[in-house]
């Protein structure tokens, strides 16, 4: 091997050794969230620094009261487990907010593990790198134009009690142009006579689902509400509906 070919296949390891240990840093440079419930009420980026828990039963874990926020729970878990399937509190909310990141790490045991709604204004989120695990409704519910969820793991979500005949979503999105991209829903499961869906668009238009896998449910990838858009990729098991409702599909779907 000549010594510039030698110095190449030396430089090249390490280039990705970098590149990985910077996509896996933590997030130091931040506004350490250190109890719950708490408000966020002032743009910046937030991070955990230990797991967090609740014992509420109603009301929010975190908040988010303004624009432009990250939350970096820093591979930590924000847990509301102990609440129960009666809880019918939120993991991370805002309304009508725009621009949030919320990304690596665990959110457990609420009625909706992280909630993102929409009155008129809510846009632009991104949810990445999060393990919503045992919520009792739904998994990761954003709402509003252009939002992203991708690269996460919803595990076991449904049961709530709030119901005699609940449904229960994995990830359920509305609003225009709504992307979810390579996320692993796993075991969503209904109360009573509701039905159980793993990804649901409902009333979302331009909306794509790409490179999804998704194991127990009874509807895998739904278009509802006049739901547009297109999915491609997918691929479900135990499943008794995989797609279902006015999406296109195009590429390979299973």
């Amino acid at each position: 091997m000549t010594p510039t070919r030698l110095f190449i296949s030396l430089l090249v390891p390490s280039a990705v050794v970098l590149s990985t240990t910077a996509a896996l840093a933590e997030t130091v440079n931040c506004t350490a969230i250190t109890t719950i419930p708490t408000v966020i009420n002032v743009q910046g980026v937030y991070c955990f620094t230990d797991n967090l828990a609740t014992n509420i039963i109603s009301g929010i874990a975190i908040d988010i009261q303004t624009n432009n926020v990250v939350v970096d729970l820093n591979g930590f878990k924000l847990g509301g487990l102990s609440a129960g399937f009666g809880t019918t509190a939120h993991g991370i909310h805002a309304l009508d907010r725009q621009n949030i990141t919320i990304k690596n790490g665990t959110v457990r045991g609420f009625l909706k593990g992280i909630f993102l709604e929409n009155a008129t204004l809510s846009q632009g989120h991104v949810i990445e790198g999060i393990r919503a695990d045992q919520n009792t409704l739904v998994g990761i519910e954003v709402d509003g134009a252009g939002n992203i969820v991708r690269n996460n793991q919803v595990v076991a979500t449904g049961g709530t009690t709030t119901a005699p005949d609940a449904s229960a979503f994995g990830i359920l999105m509305s609003g225009n142009g709504a992307r979810v991209l390579n996320n692993d829903v796993i075991n969503t499961f209904k109360t009573g006579a509701g039905t159980s869906i793993a990804i649901n668009f409902n009333g979302a238009t331009g909306s794509f689902a790409v490179n999804n896998r998704i194991t127990s449910a009874d509807r895998g990838i739904d278009y509802s509400a006049g739901a547009t858009g297109k999915y491609r990729d997918n691929l479900t098991f135990g499943v008794t509906s995989p797609f279902t409702g006015t999406g296109t599909p195009v590429g390979t779907n299973d």
